[in-house]
């Protein structure tokens, strides 16, 4: 039996959040997988909660989040017969160093930051050595981070796959024919990585809209939570303060830009445009940490780049390739739950 653990704050999270995504495609796989295993919600601050339902016949954990090691550390003493796997959502160092440190002025970086940083990366350190395996969610962070802190856990791929295809499978796809003339983007927060993709989705828009004409619109999708809150954008954009139902606005557009250069983890959004029949228009810096196979299928461009303007607006005028992307990765993973948990 497989215990699936996942935080709190995952269900409580904003319906189509990048992380509520990840931990859905899970929950897909594992039902698909023929695998027996029972999820459970645990508090952020009392992970102890799943000690209560480590009985007889539990062989596997698989928790969301590397943020526990204690507590890792102590179930292991507990049930020795349970194999831990930790499933790693972001390289979560590096991450804090691009939220809070690189995007501030230096002098303003304090001793607490930095101290802050060193901490979330002992904390990942004692993860791989509480665990017995880790699945990354990013080869790019698997290979840049994972593999050099100390530990013995063995760090496999477990690539990010789209639920919405599963779970919203009556939703039309349209040909590319029919297909608004839309570009959106995700609109996150206002943290660094969000304020970056808001300035190049301005920047591209403004520029695109010369180069492609009127016909094409702009949508930044800006969650509800953020509504008190709303960013400035340029004439070109649309802010849609409504959104219920993400997988179908990806369905109807022709295009989704993704370009921020920031950020660790994986970029949920990318593989979700591909799969939704997109476009997918990528910032240089984040394609550098994305798998060929999905590199590969993306548009590059930086929007302060005039050469890559005009190149995008020339590959817009085309439908995307033809791939199975999605259904690869989904049956990816469900062979790498199998070769663990069986």
């Amino acid at each position: 039996m497989l215990i699936h653990a996942v935080p709190n704050f995952i269900n409580q999270a904003e319906y189509g959040a990048g992380n509520w995504k990840a931990v859905e495609a899970n929950r897909l796989a594992l039902g698909r997988s023929g695998i027996a295993f029972r999820e459970i919600e645990f508090e952020r601050d009392n992970p102890t909660q799943i000690l209560e339902q480590m009985k007889l016949g539990v062989t596997h954990l698989l928790m969301e989040y590397s943020w526990w090691p204690e507590f890792l550390i102590n179930l292991k003493k507990e049930h020795p017969q349970v194999r831990i796997t930790v499933r790693t959502h972001n390289a979560e160092a590096y991450q804090y160093f691009h939220r809070k440190i690189i995007a501030t002025p230096r002098e303003y970086v304090s001793a607490k930051r930095w101290y802050e940083f060193v901490h979330r990366a002992r904390r990942d350190a004692h993860c791989r050595q509480a665990a017995d395996v880790l699945l990354g969610i990013s080869e790019w962070d698997n290979q840049n981070y994972w593999r050099w802190l100390p530990g013995k856990a063995y760090i496999r791929y477990l690539p990010y796959y789209s639920p919405w295809p599963y779970r919203r499978p009556h939703v039309d796809v349209p040909a590319w024919p029919i297909r608004q003339h839309t570009i959106v983007s995700m609109g996150g927060s206002f943290d660094p990585s969000g304020i970056a993709n808001l300035t190049n989705f301005n920047m591209l828009a403004t520029k695109l809209s010369s180069a492609l004409g009127e016909k094409w619109s702009y949508l930044l999708t800006w969650w509800s939570q953020w509504h008190w809150k709303v960013p400035k954008v340029s004439e070109a954009v649309e802010i849609v303060r409504e959104c219920q139902e993400p997988w179908d606005l990806l369905c109807q557009s022709r295009a989704v830009a993704v370009l921020t250069p920031l950020g660790f983890g994986f970029k949920t959004t990318v593989v979700d445009g591909l799969a939704a029949g997109c476009h997918v228009i990528i910032h240089p810096k984040l394609a550098g940490r994305l798998p060929q196979q999905v590199k590969e299928l993306c548009l590059i461009c930086d929007p302060s780049c005039e050469q890559d303007i005009a190149k995008l607006a020339d590959s817009l005028s085309a439908p995307p390739k033809p791939h199975s992307l999605n259904q690869q990765l989904y049956e990816m993973v469900i062979d790498v739950f199998r070769s663990i948990f069986v």
